[in-house]
């Protein structure tokens, strides 16, 4: 069996191969033999042997491809093998491939898939599909939106679904602490702030490189701006969380991939996230997260004073 996935809209396909993955260990839930291969990365002989070992202990293994029309050897390879893997009884073979695919028209294993596999194709979502997407995102997280508060996300994000589920994460984080009321225009207009957000990351660089004069100024300068001390310890301990989540996969030897798969963070967050995550052992991290924790619950209680929590913050790195 062949499964090709493709289109502008990663987010979607992404989902998709995890549904297949997630599928495929339930029905084989002894399963050793799932290979993942960046066909920008992944060596050809390697693949070739994914593919053509059959094993005597297993029903089916699941080989994935990804950017397989950017490298022309396993694409030629695979079109040379695509009859017997379509018919095999011992593969499900899965292409994604996000990038533009050049030459459609002329090219032969693009169009063999088209013809013969089972495809689905990810375009961009129409401005009422989103609207439809948002709503279904939030009660996912067991929350409401205002009309208004839908329309204003849509408008920060358009139909970016990575950037749309990020932003719905962090409101998701804010209300746990705000209450059950619906999510309104003025939070989203809070929350959703990409420039707020690059300042909270470049406070996280400084943070991890130890920094303190830096941090300490950044943070200082959010205040004078009148942004809500309450929303940036939900942003610190928003992202430190991550951090600390992609630490804990790396420790434990998880590859970009599977990394990807669990955390759905956007390629590009990952990468970001990946970079900090290496300037703390998990230890630290850990404890860095858990102060963020606990000073963000005394501010909230009025146990402690804006300035005096970024000033413990501080002072404990």
């Amino acid at each position: 069996m062949i499964l090709f996935l493709h289109g502008a809209d990663t987010y979607r396909a992404h989902q998709k191969l995890k549904e297949i993955q997630e599928k495929y260990q339930a029905t084989y839930p002894r399963a050793i033999h799932v290979r993942d291969f960046d066909c920008l990365e992944a060596k050809l002989e390697e693949a070739k042997s994914a593919v053509e070992t059959i094993s005597m202990f297993e029903r089916k293994k699941l080989l994935i491809f990804r950017n397989v029309f950017q490298e022309s050897a396993l694409e030629e390879f695979l079109f040379e093998k695509k009859k017997q893997l379509a018919e095999s009884e011992y593969h499900i073979i899965v292409l994604v491939e996000t990038g533009e695919i050049r030459g459609k028209g002329a090219n032969p294993l693009y169009q063999w898939l088209k013809k013969n596999a089972k495809q689905q194709e990810f375009l961009p979502f129409s401005p009422s599909k989103v609207k439809i997407w948002i709503e279904q995102e939030f009660q996912r997280y067991n929350l409401r939106a205002t009309p208004r508060a839908q329309e204003e996300l849509a408008r920060e994000a358009g139909n970016n679904l990575w950037q749309l589920n990020q932003e719905i994460k962090k409101i998701a984080a804010w209300k746990r602490s705000e209450g059950s009321s619906p999510v309104k225009e003025s939070e989203v207009a809070l929350l959703v702030h990409s420039k707020v957000e690059a300042d909270i990351f470049a406070t996280i660089d400084a943070i991890a490189q130890k920094n303190k004069k830096q941090a300490l100024g950044l943070l200082y300068r959010h205040l004078q701006k009148g942004e809500s001390p309450h929303y940036l310890f939900t942003m610190l301990v928003y992202q430190f969380r991550t951090i600390l989540q992609i630490r804990d996969m790396l420790e434990r030897k998880f590859s970009y991939d599977s990394m990807l798969q669990k955390t759905k963070l956007h390629p590009y967050v990952l990468k970001k996230g990946l970079r900090v995550s290496q300037n703390f052992t998990l230890s630290e991290l850990k404890g860095v997260y858990e102060n963020l924790f606990t000073l963000d619950t005394d501010l909230k209680t009025g146990k402690i004073e804006p300035a005096g929590a970024f000033d413990l913050l501080v002072a404990t790195l």
